[in-house]
């Protein structure tokens, strides 16, 4: 009988604290949730005119607030805003994809299209003009390492377009007027980008219809290189003016750029360098003209057959100065 009682003292006790543990638990819940968001206090605030118990506990903590900031801040940008930031960010992609490249020789041929274009003028990576066009780019060659000029080939004027060999670039173009007037062009080869000193090893062959020249920064005392013409400046490699190009006239360039192993310049530093360059052909004549009126004069010429031009396709005319055949590099005035 005592055994039994104390068995059920004990059970009560049991249940006894168990209830404290609920009640305590229950006590403890009820002060989290005294514990509101901030999102939470605003509708409140509005829903009861600003009247809120002190006592709640605020939270900072907002679920995904970073990530909801930045849209809200993303909304409140006008078309503008967004475009130029879409912008930002594709440049900076693109000039991490180009950094992170190790190139030699990457080169481009650019027109001036709006006034030379329009004009019949126009470049071609080969002799026949298949292709004419404003905008020509040479092949790169990577990682690539120095060679002496005596290892270059004999016959680089003989190709026509992209003939790269082991550690060089080389491209070869032609420039028409297949227009309706006389004109004169300037061409001229600019240094674009460099690292590592790469420039001061460097060196740009050019051969003008047959005419070769070579170009280098000067040497260390200032004087040229052997057997180089020094750069006009910093970021001019050479400029060739031609100040009658005739209606009928071809002429050809060849452009070879290397790393010269033989140059005291051409060190173990320079190894991973980088020299970017471009050929921007343009006129010096000056010409007031609309671009409107210069639009309604094509479109009359057209209309009257008067030797029209194609300014907004690749292809220009070929019956200014022959009329039974093609302005090419084998029938060009300029023989």
């Amino acid at each position: 009988m005592k055994k039994k009682t104390e068995k059920k003292i004990k059970k009560l006790e049991n249940k006894a604290e168990k209830k404290n543990k609920r009640h305590f638990f229950k006590k403890k819940k009820s002060k989290t949730d005294q514990i509101i968001r901030i999102e939470e206090l605003e509708a409140l605030m509005e829903q009861e005119g600003g009247d809120v118990d002190p006592e709640k506990i605020v939270s900072m903590y907002r679920p995904h607030r970073k990530r909801r900031q930045i849209g809200a801040a993303l909304l409140r940008l006008d078309k503008l805003s967004l475009a130029l930031l879409a912008m930002l960010v594709t440049v900076g992609v693109l000039f991490a994809a180009a950094f992170m490249q190790e190139k030699m020789g990457n080169f481009t041929i650019n027109l001036d299209r709006l006034e030379m274009y329009r004009r019949g003028i126009s470049i071609a990576d080969n002799g026949d003009f298949k292709g004419a066009t404003a905008r020509l780019t040479a092949a790169m060659v990577k990682d690539a390492t120095n060679i002496s000029i005596e290892d270059l080939p004999d016959d680089l004027d003989d190709h026509e377009g992209a003939h790269n060999g082991k550690n060089y670039m080389a491209y070869t173009y032609f420039v028409r007027n297949a227009g309706k007037i006389d004109l004169s062009y300037k061409a001229r080869i600019t240094l674009d980008s460099c690292s590592k000193g790469a420039e001061n090893a460097v060196r740009i062959a050019v051969w003008r219809n047959g005419d070769k020249m070579i170009y280098a920064e000067p040497a260390k005392d200032g004087k040229p290189e052997k057997d180089c013409t020094n750069f006009l400046s910093d970021d001019v490699v050479c400029e060739y003016n031609e100040d009658s190009f005739l209606v009928g006239n071809v002429d050809k360039y060849t452009i070879v750029i290397w790393m010269e192993g033989d140059d005291p310049e051409c060190v173990d530093s320079i190894i991973g360098g980088s020299v970017e360059m471009s050929m921007h052909i343009d006129t010096d004549f000056d010409d007031d003209t609309s671009l409107l009126w210069k639009f309604v004069t094509d479109i009359k010429d057209t209309l009257n057959k008067n030797k029209p031009i194609n300014a907004a396709g690749n292809e220009a005319p070929n019956d200014s100065y022959y009329t039974d055949k093609e302005v090419t590099w084998k029938t060009r005035r300029n023989q």
